[in-house]
């Protein structure tokens, strides 16, 4: 993959494989793939469809295909398919009679869509197969309130029509009801089923304090987690969390900035990981045998990694003396694919990252940046390599990993970059390197990184252009933001492997300019003449 830039109307979405991206630029859906770095096809999308924000999600898992996209203004949901080359379904007004939805999502599988409508009033499962929608009254959230047993495809939903929390185990397909369970908590704020499908695991509101509900398959409560009964249940709660990839680990983030890893034979803490400090007007960082990382930002506003002198005062969240509410607990845990490493952020100190080792119980690394940190991303599989995306206006990545003597931070050919960003691993088909991208909402850019973190550079120096899509032409000159270039650029024929083999129409659609190309200004008649 070489660096290639691209616009789009609004954020580009990766599946959740990394193998293709989709983007909407105007009256477009663009599927691009990662491997061979081009369009593969491109869809026609009503403008009465994208007169509201649209919202992009793909069918699939990171383990699994991922050949769908379904596109979601909030009254109605289209449904195309990659393989087929066409949309597949079009449902109007989704939410029936309440009006517009709050969220839409694939199912178990492809042939499934979850409406969820406004004020939480119901669930609509529709089946694309037969046409036919089942519906869950009472759903308690949008997203956190549902969860899809792995490889069966049961589900569970949280519910909650009068005062106590209902949990429904549902059967896959038909959606009947197996078993309903008045769940014995005050608001229960997620459910989440192992990766297994062993144990199924509801967590508390942190009000009631540290209450963690664990139940078996077929619906029964096996155990209720809480602190220490020794010690006053004085906490403020658990914020979140998060199963390791083989169900081996249990990851609880509370408010209290620790982390408590419960061992999934006996559901008893077997470690316990403790942040920094937090006073009234500071954070305090001392930990005399673990190297902690400090961004540094020179007077050109270049960003780079040094070792910083201990003890470290990292900014903490904003006090309440200036007017908001300050931030606590732990609201990010991720394990590596290996469950070696686990990563948390302390919304106290939301510039600070912890690395820890579940070896040995402790800290292998701290990094502590400029900014605040907006999300983590473990590379799917190299297993101590971490993508630290902090809230920055420079189209700039944070990289970790285990092996090099310090943090790289990669800067990522983007120029329009308004609106917020957001990063993601692709999917790379070349061995020692990485793809990754990086979005806004006009823009997104993809780059290869190799193992030892420096980006790689593309072996033509001409700028990077946008093909011509399928449909556009001089009519579209004076569309707002658009260009038009009559400069006669002879694209390279692509070979698209598998499925995605288009034959003759693929010619046009990559972004790899011609290396020998001259700019000069007679270069229009030196490439009609080689054309002839």
């Amino acid at each position: 993959m070489k660096q290639s830039k691209h616009i789009s109307s609004q954020h580009a979405v990766p599946a959740p494989d990394g193998s293709l991206i989709a983007a909407l630029k105007k009256s477009k859906l663009i599927i691009s793939s990662t491997t061979i770095n081009a369009v593969i096809h491109c869809f026609d999308v009503p403008e009465s469809f994208l007169s509201t924000p649209v919202n992009l999600h793909w069918s699939g898992q990171a383990t699994g295909p991922c050949n769908r996209v379904l596109l979601a203004n909030g009254e109605s949901v289209r449904v195309y398919d990659v393989q087929e080359r066409k949309c597949i379904a079009d449902i109007e007004n989704a939410a029936q009679n309440f009006g517009r939805f709050s969220a839409a999502r694939f199912g178990q599988n492809p042939d499934e869509v979850l409406i969820f409508s406004d004020f939480g009033v119901k669930l609509t499962i529709w089946s694309l197969i037969t046409c036919r929608g089942v519906e869950i009254k009472d759903p308690k959230y949008a997203v956190r309130c549902h969860s899809y047993r792995p490889k069966t495809g049961h589900m569970a939903v949280l519910t909650r029509s009068a005062t106590f929390d209902i949990l429904l185990l549902l059967s896959p397909r038909n959606y009947e009801i197996i078993r309903s369970v008045e769940v014995p908590a005050v608001d229960a704020q997620e459910v989440v089923w192992s990766p297994d499908g062993a144990w199924l695991a509801i967590r508390d509101t942190a009000s009631c304090g540290y209450r963690i509900l664990i139940y078996t398959p077929d619906g029964h409560l096996y155990k209720i987690c809480t602190k220490d009964a020794s010690v006053p249940d004085i906490t403020r709660g658990s914020k979140c969390l998060q199963w390791s990839p083989s169900t081996r680990f249990l990851a609880i983030g509370d408010n209290d900035n620790e982390v408590m890893i419960l061992s999934k034979k006996t559901f008893y803490p077997i470690a316990t990981f403790r942040h920094a400090a937090i006073f009234p007007h500071g954070a305090t960082i001392s930990l005399p045998k673990v190297t902690i990382w400090q961004e540094q930002l020179n007077n050109v506003r270049e960003r780079s990694y040094g070792i910083a002198s201990q003890p470290v005062c990292p900014p903490i969240s904003s006090p309440a003396s200036m007017g908001r509410e300050p931030q606590y607990g732990v609201s990010i845990v991720a394990f590596n694919s290996e469950e070696t490493l686990l990563v948390t952020r302390d919304d106290s100190i939301p510039t600070t990252i912890w690395v820890w080792c579940l070896k040995i119980g402790t800290a292998v690394a701290v990094l502590v940046h400029h900014s605040p940190v907006k999300n983590l991303l473990w590379h799917p599989k190299t297993p101590d390599l971490l993508l630290i995306h902090c809230a920055i206006p420079e189209p700039a990545l944070h990289l970790w990993k285990s092996t090099w003597d310090a943090p790289r931070i990669v800067n990522i050919p983007l120029e329009n970059t308004g609106g917020r960003l957001e990063a993601s691993w692709l999917q790379s088909s070349v061995d020692g390197t990485f793809n990754v991208m990086l979005s806004s909402a006009h823009q997104y850019a993809t780059t290869q990184i190799t193992n030892y973190g420096e980006m790689m550079v593309p072996k033509s120096s001409n700028p990077e252009k946008e093909p011509e899509l399928p449909g556009t032409g001089p009519e579209d000159l004076f569309d707002e933001g658009d260009s038009l270039d009559f400069s006669p650029i002879k694209w390279d024929t692509v070979e698209l492997p598998g499925e995605y083999n288009l034959g003759p129409q693929a010619s046009g659609s990559s972004f790899d300019l011609d290396d020998e190309t001259v700019d000069d200004t007679f270069d229009y008649r030196r490439q009609v003449r080689g054309a002839h």
